[in-house]
């Protein structure tokens, strides 16, 4: 068997990489014009900065444009670049001053209003009809924008909401230009920022200094090049469950000696404080950004959630009461010990690469009782990055299948089988998206494993805290699946399914002659009656396919959405 991709041990904190292949002009350098004294025009229309020097209405963001060294890059089109550009016309620019606590622009520094064009602009020149059908955008920062369409207001709509567009589509040369009665706000703050800026977290800033947590949550992105000169693009995502310290001095902690002490006091491992320091912190950071609702609510009833943080084998629970009418009461975070709400007025704080959300309680580490695990097998930020931000996990069904290759992504360990596989409606290994006949779907996506006879995957689940659990597999059925339920061809997609390697924990199961009706949809089969894990840790889920329809049949592919396991008592 030839190795496709080596699997790299996934801990929760990993960043994720892309690689692109792109000749440096065809993206906008944020740190310089590099279109400087090039500019596109023709016969018909100007390029977009002077098409808006043309116009009424526009002088202070093309002072903007001329101010952050950006008005060549929007004027520019080589190589079939195109932008659409939500341009604040001048009371939008004058209020946004304001909002800032300035009173012109030159009060701002060149690279925060840099940072304020690129914000405003995105790759691809969209037509208003197409516009108004779309969720989300993506700009130049890589950030992903809400639109809310007003449904009362033709020809209106809402960014982030907060940036109003009141005119849609007026046409440049080299793109489209929507314009905003009210500007948006640059994300421009790292989750470490966000804390250390406040000025009500001090004890919590100086542990992340101590920890070396504040370079990590300062890091947005990096760029690399390979031997090929490739560019390899790695974005980092994170969510912090602040304390402030208030919420310290609670606790009596009033410093950040006492909170090395009162850590060390409480210890039964016999770690020293600097340890015990490293993982207090790790267990306040997810290697993703999620929502408070993310992390609490599922399937909209009443349930408790476990979640996997960056200290090794470390989880905390999240308990979601759907009666509550109070959104302080909404969520309780490790409900059975020294329990923690989240405090709304200071969560769901966004910065540039992550969440930050604050809680009423200190939150020490603590193990949980046995909970229910729901494993979302795309759930990987490495995953999120080959994706993209905006296509990634979907808010909602989506009108047509978007498929995306994950298989370079390192969560995923894969051998090829040596037969190959006929089906070339998908590569290896596909993150898809799902459209309204497969709503049941978890995010509305799934994974799909295209590796053949004899092919073997290999991931790691999150940490599940020891016991006896029974594991339920979410699959997706299609229509050409049909051979593999009644087994018309080949057996069924038989697999070899082991956690660690683990004789005692291997099976053979075909989860698709599980499925109860012809007609396409999500399904659930149960793949072990009972299984035990006598650590709380990370395991190592592995699969081979045994049926030899996987190499000769075009059909055939495994589509699988989410694992979950249900403790057994």
């Amino acid at each position: 068997m030839k190795i496709y991709n080596i699997y790299n041990k996934v801990i929760a904190l990993a960043a994720t990489t892309l690689m692109v292949v792109a000749c440096d002009k065809d993206v906008i350098d944020i740190n310089s014009d590099p279109f400087k004294d090039q500019t596109y025009t023709n016969e018909l229309n100007s390029p977009i900065s002077s098409f808006l020097t043309e116009q009424e209405g526009f002088g202070e963001y093309v002072s903007a444009l001329r101010y952050a060294n950006m008005f060549d890059a929007l004027n520019q089109s080589s190589s079939g670049v195109s932008f659409t550009a939500f341009v604040p016309n001048d009371d939008a620019m004058n209020a946004f001053y304001k909002r800032r606590g300035v009173s012109q622009l030159s009060d701002l520094t060149a690279d925060y209003m840099r940072q304020f064009v690129l914000y405003h602009t995105v790759k691809d020149s969209i037509l208003p009809d197409a516009f108004v059908l779309k969720k989300t955008v993506q700009n130049l920062n890589s950030d992903v924008i809400k639109i809310e369409i007003d449904s009362t207001h033709a020809g209106q709509a809402t960014l982030n909401g907060e940036g109003r567009i009141i005119e849609m589509g007026l046409s440049a040369f080299n793109g489209k230009v929507y314009v905003l009665s009210s500007a948006m706000t640059p994300l421009v703050e790292t989750v470490y920022d966000r804390v250390a800026d406040s000025g009500t977290s001090t004890i919590m800033t100086a542990a992340l200094k101590a920890t070396g947590w504040d370079k990590k949550l300062s890091t947005v992105v990096d760029t690399t090049y390979n031997q090929d000169r490739q560019r390899i693009i790695t974005h980092y995502y994170y969510t912090l469950l602040n304390v402030s310290d208030a919420t310290f001095s609670k606790a009596g902690i009033t410093s950040f000696e006492q909170l090395k002490s009162k850590l060390k006091a409480a210890d039964e491992q016999g770690l020293s404080e600097d340890s015990l320091l490293r993982e207090y912190v790790s267990y306040h950071v997810l290697g993703n950004q999620y929502t408070t609702d993310e992390l609490g609510a599922m399937n909209g009833s009443d349930v408790t959630r476990i979640w996997s943080t960056s200290a090794m084998n470390q989880v905390f629970t999240v308990t979601y009461d759907s009666l509550a009418t109070d959104e302080a009461a909404k969520y309780e975070l490790n409900a059975s010990a020294e329990a923690a709400r989240f405090v709304p007025a200071s969560s769901n704080v966004l910065s540039k690469n992550g969440y930050v959300h604050e809680l009423d309680g200190w939150l020490p580490v603590w193990e949980p009782e046995q909970t229910a695990v729901l494993w979302d097998l795309a759930d990987y930020t490495e995953v999120k990055n080959l994706v993209g931000t905006e296509g990634y996990q979907p808010a909602e069904p989506t009108s047509s299948e978007q498929r995306t290759r994950i298989a370079n992504a390192s969560c995923y360990e894969y051998e090829m089988g040596e037969a190959g596989s006929s089906n070339h409606s998908y590569s290896d290994i596909d993150y898809v998206t799902c459209k309204s006949n497969l709503k049941e779907a978890n995010n509305y996506d799934r994974v799909v494993f295209n590796v053949g006879y004899m092919g073997k995957v290999s991931m790691h689940t999150p940490t599940i805290v020891r016991g006896k659990y029974r594991v339920e597999l979410t699959l997706i059925y299609m229509t050409g699946h049909s051979f593999m339920r009644t087994m018309s061809d080949g057996n069924g997609g038989m697999l070899k399914m082991s956690f660690d390697d683990n004789d005692d924990q291997t099976i053979f199961t075909a989860p698709y002659t599980k499925v109860s009706s012809a007609l396409p949809g999500v399904y659930t089969s149960t793949l072990y009656e009972e299984v035990e894990f006598t650590e709380t840790a990370s395991h190592k889920f592995s699969f081979i396919v045994l049926d030899p329809a996987a190499s000769s049949n075009k059909n055939f592919s495994l589509q699988f959405d989410c694992i979950k396991f249900i403790p057994i008592q």
